[in-house]
């Protein structure tokens, strides 16, 4: 059947199809006039890891040549074709040259060096174009010089593992676990003890539950790379314990560039099942947002509006009429429908080029993405368990609801980057970066089963689900960098952000009902008593992020003569949060649910009797709307520090400072009667770290640093939410307070070749006031508090081979691993460890593992990469062990996601004229997703749920 949305995928593929084509007609000339090429790359010191400014970058022989500007970047423009030898010199660092280097018409080489001091190296340096030309050895080199420790993944690795968003593309680094699809935690650590910046901006979260930012906002065509940072550094924000993650996006090309790409992909649950639980969509779903159809009904817009009860209108024709009309102004949709699941698609294009202004450089890059994934499950299982008496007397756990799960979600991602830079002077440089992201996520949702301790054995509990979730990011960034060499050679660099999230979720619709078959006769219910009536509601938060950041760097030779930095900076961020929740009813005074929904909805609501002068109702709109589930947040954080980056001796490097960062955070609920929750701290947070040169190629790294978490608005905000009707809610505490961390690591590096990687980390953290999540299986509350203390221990191991150490005939082949080991432990509450947990079991342990801890995690893939004939071929392994998911209040154990494998693999093949075509599988292993309790060896299902296997075929075209 060809539908509205059928036609919608085919214009939108249409649109596509001839933009791309026009752009091949456009460009075609461009590239086939040329005949010269380009080499282009980037000077790092040896030293610091900093770009190096004004290298002279000859061709040896000519007169062609160009020198680094502020990054350490260089552009040799008009080449004519050929081989030749590339001469990089700078007074105070050795001469290098690199031969063999091929120039090809039209197209670019790329050569990324690192210089070192004349006084640690006085010979000249000759290397092969082949050791330096590798595409993550530029990465590489960058963490190699770093003052603290980093793991990262670049753009062609994102690429060649298949990633669809930054967050898919983050779980391949060393020591991150994905949570949902889409919140990273570092070496295992919940989101509060993590942060994520935008090219060096700190984001807000797109979540109001959450701290951390949803990573999947990213398409990963958008990206350059991911660095997760895991040592503190003054020079960063002190809020993060587990680990910065720092979304690099793509700047200008050095040449004219046009990529463009489309894919459709298959998943084994959803596609083409006819079971894919849906609701009705508006005309803009496909763009990821409503266009008002879910909104709320006008004559209720205002949050004023008093709506009249059924006792009040009921001889009063004008308060009737409010009523009713009020009655029958929302959809009558309640309940998910079914139909054929649809392929997913995804496209992408990008432009960017280099042009001269006034003789100067101005680049400039623009992006475009959409994807849209269908996901679906209809073998679901959900269950909540409670223990009852003495641990030693029991041999079961009591099950009080048990539930079938079907679940069919339609998401929907796109966004765009754009970015300009302009140098007018070879010593400043000034960037200017906009970026929007916008992802719809619609959910439908069935759930039946057992409740026995609200219905009663016998009785079948039914659940329906509606939501849809928009969520908007906008970032404009604006920075520059400036080079003083007559004044000390300081080194500015200053940046200002501002950002925007909103998350709407208009219209999320619950509907329960109840029945039971006697003697062969069924009979239907609606248990006010025993769980809510069906119930609408209405949640909007909007975020504000405002942040400024300026650095000073100023250069200096220590008593030997060796390269060092000082550096100085502040920053200033202010964070606005508005959050809002409008709750309505569907109350019934006189009608009755026989399990006809349409006649329960349409018929029965409103006015059902007007005679005899009274006004009589059926199902009627009740406005529950309670001001504590409106709040609002601001957090204003100011932060100063002092850093220095000095060798004490040409093999040993000193890296140290302070961060004083002050803290002001308030969340008050728009129920006055509610506690306002606020933090005022002033925190001074030390940096020490050393780094030996063990070899030119290898580092054995010290550091320590404190810092702190922070919690987040949800947190501190005292408002009830909860995920489907007969779930936990959720309840924040406004006397949390912030949790300090002293972080010790060593780390181990060897960068053997280019693209080469061992490395060995063991870090130990000691916590003060970590924040967990309790649930009271009483109340099924769940809500936050602090601990006394905890630590985390772990050690990492990573490392990256080309497999021509084994055999030459290997030479394409490479290995890339990471393992991560972490133990962890948190104190129990003492006052629940007395009074809830010790009674009823007297050898109960007085500490658990850190919520969402994983305690072991691996990454492995073999890749086969052959640049003569564009075929690249990589299988991806992916393990993490079981990790605590939800704290339960009192004896009852705890629920843990049980541990996960997966495997992907992806292909690629040029097949000439710019065109590449790929193929990927994901989750072959069709691994499920599982959450259980354990109890004397016995597990209880607490939600699981399978996930499908996904097959890709895209097809790209790149200049």
């Amino acid at each position: 059947m060809f539908n509205k949305s059928s036609y919608m995928n085919l214009k939108l593929t249409i649109s596509f199809t001839i933009l791309v084509f026009m752009a091949i007609l456009f460009v075609s000339s461009n590239v086939t006039a040329q005949n010269n090429g380009k080499v282009v790359g980037k000077i790092i010191d040896g030293e610091l890891g900093d770009g190096l400014y004004g290298v002279n970058v000859i061709l040896d022989g000519t007169t062609i040549g160009a020198a680094s500007d502020l990054d350490g970047k260089y552009i040799i423009e008009k080449v004519p074709v050929g081989k030749y030898s590339i001469k990089f010199s700078s007074i105070g660092f050795t001469t290098k040259i690199v031969t063999d280097v091929v120039v090809k018409e039209g197209e670019t080489s790329n050569i990324e060096i690192t210089l070192m001091p004349e006084s640690i190296e006085t010979d000249e340096v000759v290397i092969t174009a082949k050791a330096v030309q590798d595409s993550e050895a530029g990465l590489l080199i960058k963490r190699q010089k770093s003052s603290s420790i980093s793991d990262a993944i670049s753009a062609e690795a994102i690429s060649r593992a298949g990633s669809g968003n930054a967050a898919d593309a983050a779980s391949k680094i060393t020591g991150a676990s994905v949570i949902e699809g889409k919140y990273v935690y570092v070496r295992g650590m919940g989101d509060r003890y993590s942060s994520t910046q935008l090219n060096g901006a700190e984001l807000p979260s797109a979540d109001p539950d959450t701290k951390s930012f949803n990573l999947d906002l990213f398409p990963t065509n958008l990206l350059d790379n991911l660095v997760t940072i895991k040592s503190f550094t003054p020079d960063k924000p002190g809020s993060f314990s587990g680990g910065l993650v720092d979304v690099a996006t793509k700047n200008y090309p050095e040449k004219f560039t046009f990529n463009f790409s489309a894919s459709s992909s298959y998943n084994s649950n959803a596609t083409f099942n006819d079971n894919f639980l849906v609701s009705k969509s508006s005309g803009t779903d496909w763009l990821g947002r409503d266009n008002g159809y879910r909104a709320i009904p006008s004559i209720l817009s205002d949050p004023n509006t008093k709506l009249p009860s059924p006792n009040a209108a009921r001889r009063d024709a004008d308060l009737a009429k409010q009523l009713d009309e009020a009655s029958n102004a929302f959809s009558s949709e309640m309940v998910p429908t079914a139909k054929e699941g649809p392929l997913n698609q995804s496209y992408a294009i990008s432009v960017g080029d280099q042009l001269k202004l006034f003789g100067n450089p101005l680049g400039y890059s623009a992006s475009l993405t959409y994807n849209r994934n269908y996901k679906f499950y209809n073998d679901g299982k959900v269950g909540r368990w409670q223990l009852s008496g003495d641990v030693d007397n029991a041999d079961e756990l009591n099950n009080y609801l048990l539930f079938n799960d079907s679940k069919g979600t339609d998401e929907v991602l796109w966004g765009g980057l754009a970015n300009i830079a302009y140098k007018p002077f070879p010593e400043h440089d000034f960037t200017a970066r906009y970026l929007l992201t916008q992802s719809g996520e619609s959910t439908a949702r069935y759930q039946n089963g057992s409740w026995n301790d609200q219905l009663g054995e016998g009785a079948v509990y039914e659940t329906r689900s509606l939501l849809f979730t928009e969520r908007k990011l906008q970032s404009l960034q604006f920075g520059g960098e400036h080079f003083f060499t007559k004044i000390m050679g300081i080194n500015a660099k200053w940046s200002l952000s501002y950002s925007t999230t909103e998350q709407d979720e208009p219209d999320l619709r619950f509907f329960s009902s109840d029945y039971q078959i006697e003697n062969g006769d069924t009979t239907f219910a609606i248990n006010k008593n025993s769980y809510n009536e069906p119930t609408r509601f209405f949640r909007n938060l909007e975020e504000n992020n405002f942040s400024g950041n300026f650095d000073f760097s100023v250069p200096f030779r220590q008593w030997n003569g060796l390269s060092s930095k000082f550096k100085l900076g502040g920053s200033y961020t202010d964070i606005n949060r508005d959050f809002t929740e409008r709750r309505f009813e569907l109350r019934s005074s006189r009608s009755n649910y026989t399990g006809d929904i349409e006649d329960f909805f349409i018929d029965q609501t409103g006015i059902v009797d007007s005679s005899n002068g009274r006004y009589l109702f059926g199902n009627y709109i009740f406005d529950a709307t309670t001001p504590r589930c409106n709040y609002t947040g601001e957090q204003l954080i100011t932060a100063a520090y002092a850093m220095l980056e000095m060798p004490i001796s040409k093999d040993l490097k000193l890296i140290g400072g302070a961060r004083y960062e002050t803290t002001e955070m308030s969340v008050i609920s728009k129920d006055t009667s509610e506690a306002e929750g606020s933090l005022n701290n002033k925190d001074f947070l030390p940096s020490l770290g050393l780094v030996y040169q063990l070899t030119p190629d290898m580092n054995f790294r010290i550091s320590y640093g404190k810092t702190l978490a922070r919690p987040s608005f949800r947190e501190l905000a005292p408002f009830r939410s909860f995920e489907f009707l007969g779930d936990f809610q959720f309840i924040g505490n406004p006397n949390l307070k912030r949790t300090l961390l002293d972080n010790f690591d060593l780390r181990w590096e060897w960068f053997n070749r280019p693209g080469e990687l061992y490395a060995a980390s063991i870090f130990y953290k000691k916590i003060k006031n970590p924040i967990e999540r309790a649930f009271n299986p009483t109340t099924e509350l769940v809500n936050y508090k602090n601990v006394d203390e905890g630590y985390i221990i772990g050690a990492e191991f990573e490392f990256r081979n080309r497999l021509d150490v084994i055999h030459s005939s290997l030479e394409n082949f490479s290995v890339n691993a990471n393992f991560s080991l972490i133990h962890s432990e948190v104190d129990i509450p003492s006052d629940e460890l007395e009074t809830l947990i010790l009674p009823f079991d007297k050898n109960a342990k007085t500490a658990r593992p850190l919520f969402g801890q994983s305690p072991f995690l691996m990454n492995l893939e073999l890749s086969y990469i052959n640049i003569e004939s564009g075929t690249t071929a990589s299988i991806f392994y992916n393990y993490f062990g079981r990790r605590l998911s939800e704290v339960t209040l009192g004896v009852t154990p705890d629920v843990y996601e049980q541990s996960r494998e997966t495997i992907d693999l992806t292909l690629s093949q040029q097949i000439g004229l710019g065109f590449k075509l790929k193929f990927s599988a994901k989750n072959i292993l069709d691994s499920k997703v599982k959450k259980s309790i354990e109890f004397k060896d016995k597990k209880f299902i607490y939600h699981e749920y399978s996930m499908g296997r996904n097959f890709s075929l895209g097809l790209s075209f790149s200049i």
